[in-house]
Parts: C-alpha cells; structure tokens; sequence
C-alpha cells in the first residue's frame, strides 16, 4: 500500500460514517431508515466493517488508531440508547442524545482527520 492509497482508505471510512449519519438523522426527522443503513452495532456499520478489517490490517500499529475505536464504539453506544428512545416515543431523551451522538460524530471525524494527517506526515517508506 502505497500513502496516498492509505490517504484514501481512511477518507472513504470517513465518508461512510458521515453517510451512516445522515440515515441517523434521517430517522431522527421521523423518515424510514431500513436497519442496515444505521446498524446499531459498532462493527456492522460500513466504518465499523472497514475498521476491523481493512483499517486494522493497515493501521492497528498506530496509537492515533485504538483512538479511533473508542470514540467509534461510544458513539454506537449512544446511538444503542438514541434508538431505543426514538422507539418508546421519549421526545426528550431522544433529543438530549441526539445532541451527544453529533458531538461524538464529530470528534470521530475530527480523530480521522488527525489520523490522515498523520498518514501525510509520515515517510514513504512507512507504507
């Protein structure tokens, strides 16, 4: 694997979060949202699927990644309790989660940020 192709690798995970974002968002606007678009479950979502194989194979040795996977799995857990509210109608709960599950979104993407830097930094011969 060559840096721009790693470069690559982690922008189309960060893409395929901000897509399972907007289905979350989606639902939370009172849409349909089949199941497999938003996966609860950390590793079933297309980043989750991308982090532990792909991501894992290329990046498990770097610090900034293990990083990457606690606020990936924290937002899952919110998102677990985000859902769950949306399903028993608590409007309030659902709310204050929604608030806690975005900034969570974001610091996620602003982890994968610093992880592409990283991979932009680092020497050719790293790869």
């Amino acid at each position: 694997m060559t840096k721009q192709e790693a470069m690559r690798m982690v922008r189309q995970a960060k893409s395929a979060h901000i897509r399972w974002r907007a289905f979350v968002l989606s639902m939370l606007a009172g849409l349909e949202v089949a199941e497999h678009q938003a996966p609860i479950h950390h590793k079933a979502c297309d980043f989750g699927q991308w982090f532990y194989s792909d991501g894992f194979r290329a990046f498990a040795h770097w610090p900034i990644y293990q990083d990457v996977e606690y606020v990936h799995e924290l937002l899952h857990a919110v998102y677990e309790r985000l859902y769950q509210a949306c399903s028993e109608a608590h409007q309030a709960e659902a709310e204050r989660l929604s608030g806690q599950l975005m900034g969570i979104s974001e610091s996620l993407l602003v982890t994968l940020d610093l992880l592409d830097e990283e991979i932009f930094t680092a020497r050719d011969e790293d790869f």
